[in-house]
């Protein structure tokens, strides 16, 4: 379940802000953005003294459940109309997800055809070498590559505690305190502080897209990814290149929310130009099912992002026969010179 902390933090000064205003601003505040105002009560009583804390308590129970986007905006008002210090941070578009690979030289053929499987799923995997010197070419590399990598994936083979760059490697992502998961082979096991975290038996015979998808389910369960993963899936979505890969896109992807302008834009495409997703049927079972032009449209419909991509989905609508699917005020105008029964001498 993922937090957001940053709106609890926001919530938490907008209402403590508040609470020092009369409750005339205050109502005017929350009228004009369409919430319901507070009564007298909440901030007078004539039988007991009503506190700040009582006050900014009220406050938090009419916008606590507002989405992100409205509780930014409402920060806003509060900074300009009460000169209030409130850092309200402009939320980040995702991005594919970054994972870096730290493996001996040995295993790099593996590593690689692992990276190959999380390719299909969007996942970028930066598979680093285990040489003897890393030269000045590949150093900065690594080094930058570690500096700005989602994730970790750690592969243990015998012989990986010996590895002075495998272990400098795994220090520094845990130093960077991202997701990094150690997948244990032939029994060998995650040692200090990497040791303080569940791995994963990689059993005898276990192929890479089999690894992968271990990888890709870990990533599901971890709330920090899950962005960069929907941006990930709709990549993937969009170079889906069999029916196969797109139900199996889908059944990752179906239930995500709050995507942004460009993992709409994505999704849009995808069912415009990929004709292994408009051509396609399916669905998750127990779940809607039908036609994945219709679901993935649907699907971009529900996300934030969706009215800043109007055009694009105008043009999708028209282009796949989904008109009927658009929202009232993001429709397009009918035409008034292509109206039936129209008695227009032209």
């Amino acid at each position: 379940m993922p937090i957001d902390v940053e709106k609890l933090e926001l919530l938490r000064t907008i209402a403590n802000a508040l609470a020092e205003r009369t409750l005339t601003d205050v109502n005017l505040l929350l009228h004009e953005a369409g919430l319901q105002e507070l009564a007298w009560g909440h901030w007078q009583d004539d039988h007991y003294e009503v506190t700040d804390a009582d006050r900014a308590r009220a406050v938090l129970e009419l916008i606590r459940d507002l989405p992100r986007a409205d509780v930014d905006e409402l920060a806003l008002a509060v900074r300009q109309l009460f000169e209030v210090s409130i850092e309200v941070q402009a939320e980040k578009e995702a991005t594919p997800l970054f994972l870096f690979a730290s493996h001996l030289a040995s295993q790099r053929a593996l590593t690689g055809e692992v990276g190959e499987h999380l390719a299909r799923w969007g996942v970028k995997l930066f598979v680093a070498h285990d040489s003897i010197e890393p030269d000045e070419e590949w150093q900065p590399e690594i080094e930058r590559a570690l500096r700005t990598a989602d994730a970790g994936v750690v592969f243990l083979f015998p012989g990986f505690i010996e590895s002075r760059w495998c272990d400098q490697e795994v220090g520094w992502l845990l130093g960077r305190e991202v997701p990094t998961y150690a997948l244990k082979f032939q029994g060998e096991d995650p040692y200090g502080p990497l040791g303080k975290k569940q791995a994963f038996t990689v059993r005898s015979g276990m192929t890479a897209a089999q690894v992968g998808d271990a990888i890709m389910d870990w990533i599901a369960t971890k709330p920090a990814l899950a962005s960069g993963l929907d941006a990930s899936l709709v990549a993937a979505l969009q170079a889906s290149g069999s029916f196969r890969k797109t139900d199996q896109i889908w059944e990752r992807l179906h239930s995500a929310s709050g995507l942004g302008v460009t993992e709409v834009g994505g999704l849009l495409t995808a069912v415009r130009d990929n004709d292994q997703v408009y051509n396609a049927r399916g669905g998750i079972q127990g779940g809607e099912t039908g036609p994945y032009a219709e679901l993935v449209f649907k699907l971009a419909i529900a996300q934030p992002g969706f009215d800043a991509n109007a055009d694009l989905a105008r043009e999708v609508a028209r282009v796949r026969g989904l008109e009927s699917l658009m929202p009232a005020h993001l429709a397009p105008e009918p035409d008034p010179w292509n109206r039936v029964g129209d008695d227009s001498p032209f």
